[in-house]
């Protein structure tokens, strides 16, 4: 484990209120968020209107997030590095959800079936870690899972703040969407992980939500990871809570304070997911800010709403310094995945260039769950040409939690987790 201190943020903590994003002039709204085959439903030239359904998946969609015409269809970059097709969209008619009341449905009167189909519609994803379908996490849960719901309500990357920040401000809303997920899920229990320097107090009508065991778990955050599937299913069987929490484990569903607020405005108040809270950040620019903003925005809208920059950016980091990606330029959109953008000055951005493993065996030590991360590194680029050995460490990549640890100490700038998630991914095709 590793001190927090070296990763925070410059304003962590510094945020008491959100601010409403401009809504752009333009969107550039991906196709494929959290479903990786979605049929697209609009063409060039067409008028949509604010959260119609632009595009259609077997677990998830995806809706304008403005009101306006299609310019064009095109691929575009992703914050994750990836590309693909999106819908330019210029702002253009009135808004069908913006500025409009919205009243409560009784979501306790549907069934788990109904509700699943909702979260589709809606466009719901889990971005507790990357960005799924949160209805096909569900349908896929494992047999053999205890079919516990675990609501983490801090973040798991310590230079963001926008998790925490959600949890403070809508903590009512969080609960009752994680009711929502929990109906939908089955199950068997719920428990809240939270920042155990800070209270959690839920009200007996919160608690009433929930007719299967529920519980929270006070967990600390100095220390680096805390906030992964495995160290969560760690501190709740530690608890000694019981049944069904002593049960917990890597095959149950985890959620963040973001997923579950998308759960409350999708069910409860059907509001298509087309905003997403962004903590932007960094020494380039003229002031930090929490932003609730439209999908489709732009990473230079996001630094203009700041006040632009005093200086220019020689990196920006999407989603923190630890576990995020670097992105390389203003035009690339907030997506579903996006919760912090930060703008980072030559002085603190690292190069980017990766040298040959030089054995220090850096990464072995820091490793929370014991694996050789640079040894599943090397069987990844010898592939089948790979030693016996080589392969056997490869299959302990599952154990990976991605805490990107091992990128954060190697001197040779290696992708050392990347190449565990890759390992990951080849043996789940198998």
């Amino acid at each position: 484990m590793a001190s927090v201190s070296d990763f925070v943020s410059e304003d962590k903590g510094a945020f008491s209120v959100t601010v409403n994003g401009f809504v752009p002039r333009t969107a550039y709204v991906p196709f494929n968020q959290g479903d990786s085959a979605a049929e697209v439903l609009v063409n060039e030239g067409d008028h949509v209107l604010e959260g119609q359904t632009i595009a259609k998946g077997k677990d998830s969609s995806v809706q304008a997030t403005i009101p306006g015409i299609v310019e064009s269809i095109s691929v575009v970059q992703f914050p994750d590095g990836r590309q693909g097709k999106a819908a330019k969209i210029n702002l253009g008619g009135t808004f069908s959800y913006v500025g409009k009341k919205h009243g409560k449905v009784n979501w306790q009167s549907f069934d788990a079936s109904t509700i699943l189909l909702m979260m589709a519609e809606k466009g719901l994803v889990n971005t507790f870690e990357g960005c799924e379908s949160l209805s096909g996490q569900i349908k896929k849960l494992h047999a053999k899972s205890a079919r516990i719901l675990a609501v983490r309500l801090f973040d798991d990357d310590p230079s963001r703040v926008t998790e925490r920040f959600i949890a403070q401000e809508y903590l009512k809303e969080i609960v009752e969407g994680s009711a929502v997920i929990a109906k939908a899920m089955k199950a068997n229990g719920v428990v809240f992980v939270y920042d155990s320097k800070m209270a959690l107090d839920l009200s007996d009508d919160q608690k009433s939500l929930f007719p299967m065991p529920m519980t929270n778990c006070g967990v600390s955050v100095e220390k680096y990871p805390a906030g992964f599937a495995h160290d969560i299913a760690s501190s709740v069987k530690k608890m000694d809570a019981g049944a069904p929490f002593a049960e917990i484990g890597n095959r149950d569903l985890y959620i963040d304070a973001m997923t579950a607020l998308a759960a409350y405005n999708a069910v409860v108040l059907s509001i298509p997911l087309m905003e997403r809270f962004v903590h932007v950040t960094g020494d380039c620019l003229n002031a930090g800010a929490i932003m609730k903003v439209k999908i489709g925005t732009t990473m230079g809208d996001l630094a203009k709403q700041c006040g632009w920059f005093k200086q220019q950016p020689a990196k920006i980091v999407v989603n923190g310094i630890v576990t995020g990606f670097s992105v390389s330029s203003l035009s690339i959109p907030v997506t579903k995945l996006v919760k912090s953008v930060a703008f980072l000055p030559a002085k603190k951005a690292l190069r980017q260039y990766d040298e040959q493993c030089i054995g220090c065996g850096d990464c072995r030590k820091i490793c929370p769950v014991g694996l050789y991360p640079d040894m599943l590194f090397r069987s990844f680029q010898h592939g089948r040409d790979g030693t016996e050995l080589e392969k056997q460490y490869a299959a302990t990549s599952l154990l990976c939690t991605n805490c990107a640890l091992c990128n954060a100490v190697c001197p040779s700038r290696l992708p050392l987790s990347e190449t565990a998630m890759l390992l990951k991914g080849i043996d789940d095709e198998k």
